[in-house]
């Protein structure tokens, strides 16, 4: 059996490919420690993110002991531990014998744990699940990442420093909409610095390593959408300037999003002369820095 702990989103992305050309026989079990994690209750306090996510970082490590010990019977399966320390067994249980044995396995392991953490998984009939379930695992590579980034004490308390001593203005887009991001980007880009982020993870890890002086933050995204990055960038930076981006205006989206600190709303279309207003409204932005770039 082979253990696959560095890299095991790739890995498993690679290895379903493969499957998916004769999905017959696949079973998996998958233990999801992750759905123990809270991402809200998680960044409420920065100091403990670190020690919360090793606590559950060791659970997985004793039930991954435990699972390679029982598939031992299944030479070619693999085990794979991924970043968020969600643990997935997957195998080809050559006859009925070996079914029911790797059955039994998955029986072992939900008797023994919480409630709804272990699923078992029949490839050849819930093959889109799994392959959704691979693209899951690679965003919560990267929130694992952010997670590691908002617990770096040092990098979140020279935010501030770092977007001050910086000569000019730095805008933050957070969109996955290509369209919206290209017309946001090309009436910016004149007069501003830019980084761009497709997803909550990505936006939050760049927002702490780039201290921008205003985000754009699509309230629709894949992995955290907008409402749970918005309240991670605040919580790292109380004082940054944050305007959600929807299509939509629903006043639930309003209220939590003007709660969480939200600094305002734009609604997808926006002019040209609408987007520049709303940049210029940044206290890091007007009257602090020069908003022409030198060419």
């Amino acid at each position: 059996m082979q253990v696959v702990q560095d890299s095991a989103e790739h890995h498993f992305l690679t290895l379903l490919e493969k499957i998916k050309t004769n999905s017959a026989g696949w079973a998996g079990i998958h233990y999801a420690c992750s759905r123990q994690i809270d991402h809200d209750s998680l960044i409420e306090d920065l100091v403990q993110i670190g020690a919360r996510c090793n606590s559950i970082r060791e659970q997985s490590a004793a039930a991954m002991r435990d699972l390679a010990e029982k598939a031992e019977s299944f030479p070619d399966a693999v085990l794979y531990q991924f970043a968020d320390s969600d643990l997935l067994l997957v195998a080809r249980p050559a006859n009925e014998a070996e079914q029911d044995a790797f059955y039994s396995v998955f029986k072992g392991l939900s008797s023994g744990t919480k409630a709804g953490l272990v699923d078992f998984i029949n490839f050849g009939r819930e093959m889109m699940g799994i392959q959704k379930l691979a693209d899951k695992k690679l965003l919560a590579q990267k929130r694992m990442s952010a997670y590691a980034a908002m617990a770096d004490e040092n990098r979140v308390s020279s935010i501030g420093v770092r977007r001050q001593r910086r000569e000019h203005a730095l805008v933050l887009i957070v969109e996955d909409d290509r369209f919206t991001a290209t017309y946001t980007s090309n009436i910016l880009s004149k007069n501003y610095d830019l980084v761009h982020a497709k997803t909550g993870e990505d936006a939050v890890i760049a927002y702490i390593e780039q201290a921008p002086d205003i985000v754009f933050l699509d309230i629709h995204l894949p992995g955290l959408n907008g409402l749970e990055t918005l309240h991670s960038i605040r919580k790292v930076d109380p004082e940054a300037y944050v305007v959600m981006l929807s299509v939509d205006t629903v006043k639930a989206n309003i209220v939590t999003a003007t709660n969480r600190g939200a600094a305002g709303f734009l609604k997808k279309p926006f002019s040209k002369d609408r987007l520049l207003a709303i940049v210029e409204k940044s206290p890091f932005i007007k009257g602090s820095k020069a908003t022409i770039k030198q060419a």
